[in-house]
């Protein structure tokens, strides 16, 4: 029975998907320029909350031969599927938890399946077949819970059931985790916080992530959270949607480390919204430095696939990086846009050979 009821739920799936939308080989025959859209970058968020949103939009024709972002959207501008794909193909590597989102809503739920390169059903953030958020009359999110392929409602990655969120009066966006047991549960491991509040700027994008607890600014002094405690994430997001720089701070504003030992890191993005280099800093305002590698340098083709990353200290001079000895990696993908291989070097640009 327990075999039965298992391929019933990925029957059912497949009927879903189905429903929603085409074969990955087909073009719907009622696709527009205004229920589609396509761009080549995701807007940054930090928290489910946020919807997902296109930056960089590109053509229909320019979307054939250019990696991108598909949007569909219902008669209400909503999503209802987001696919990451060049033409009809889908990608395995967008920024989007799977190839495709499949999204559809009622009055108060917004329900997401997800789907990967091959247009099959997957999981994602550990055992994750489904997300259904609450919304509110307005259709504002107010919560997330997540469920399995039977229909359980599960815990993520990250110990985490279910969220909640509510908007406050100074404007700001209040969020709680929950584990299946109803007690209040932290963002991360690497980052312990519990109450989380999100600042937005009047183009919707955030600009702050800030740890509180009982309506106070709180400084987590965790082990995670460096020598001076952490308290707040500060973002600085450009016109046109580029994240351009990550900075974080204890409670009295001073730079903090993260578990990871940086405090800032700043983007550069080129025209198309790549980021074309990061650079990192700790919280003495100074470059990483020891096992971790300060500058990354990144590549793309005419796609606006990546080909390559390479390390470099502070003087942006190439280096090994101190862990594996790898200075330069080249990606290759076939003409679809699939990957197909990963190269390594050294600073000499002499490939380093994969071990048999």
């Amino acid at each position: 029975m327990k075999n039965n009821k298992f391929l019933f739920l990925l029957a059912f799936a497949g009927i879903l998907s189905m429903a929603f939308i085409s074969c990955k080989n087909q073009k719907d025959s009622n696709e527009t320029s205004e229920n589609v859209k396509h761009y080549r970058q995701i807007l940054f968020a930090e928290t489910t909350f946020d919807n997902i949103v296109g930056i960089h939009e590109i053509t229909a024709d320019e979307a054939k031969t250019v990696n991108n972002y598909k949007f569909t959207l219902d008669e209400k501008k909503r999503p209802v599927s987001i696919e990451y794909c060049r033409d009809t193909v889908l990608l395995g590597y967008g920024s989007t938890d799977a190839a495709k989102i499949v999204i559809a809503y009622t009055n108060n739920t917004e329900t997401r399946l997800y789907f990967d390169k091959d247009n099959k059903a997957q999981e994602v953030d550990g055992k994750v077949f489904k997300s259904v958020f609450s919304l509110d009359s307005t259709g504002m999110r107010t919560g997330l819970t997540f469920y399995d392929k039977e229909g359980k409602q599960i815990e993520n990655r990250n110990k985490i059931a279910s969220y909640t969120w509510s908007k406050l009066p100074d404007g700001m966006v209040k969020e709680n985790r929950f584990n299946l047991a109803g007690k209040e549960v932290i963002m991360n491991e690497f980052c312990p916080f519990y109450e989380l509040r999100f600042s937005y700027n009047d183009k919707g994008f955030v600009t702050r992530m800030a740890n509180y607890m009982a309506d106070t600014l709180y400084n987590c002094t965790a082990e995670n959270c460096g020598d001076i405690g952490v308290s707040y994430f500060s973002f600085v997001i450009g016109d046109k949607g580029d994240l351009n720089e990550f900075s974080v701070h204890n409670a009295s504003g001073r730079p903090s480390n993260l578990y990871w030992g940086w405090s800032k890191f700043k983007n550069t993005c080129d025209s198309l919204g790549n980021v074309t280099e990061t650079v990192y800093w700790d919280q003495d305002e100074e470059f990483l430095s020891g096992k971790k590698v300060p500058v990354y340098q990144y590549k793309y083709d005419t796609h606006g696939a990546k080909i390559e990353t390479v390390f470099m200290d502070g003087k942006k001079n190439i280096i090994n990086h101190p862990d594996n000895g790898v200075a330069i990696m080249e990606f290759k993908y076939n003409e679809l846009g699939q990957p197909t291989d990963t190269l390594k070097y050294d600073n000499k640009r002499v490939e380093i050979k994969k071990k048999i």
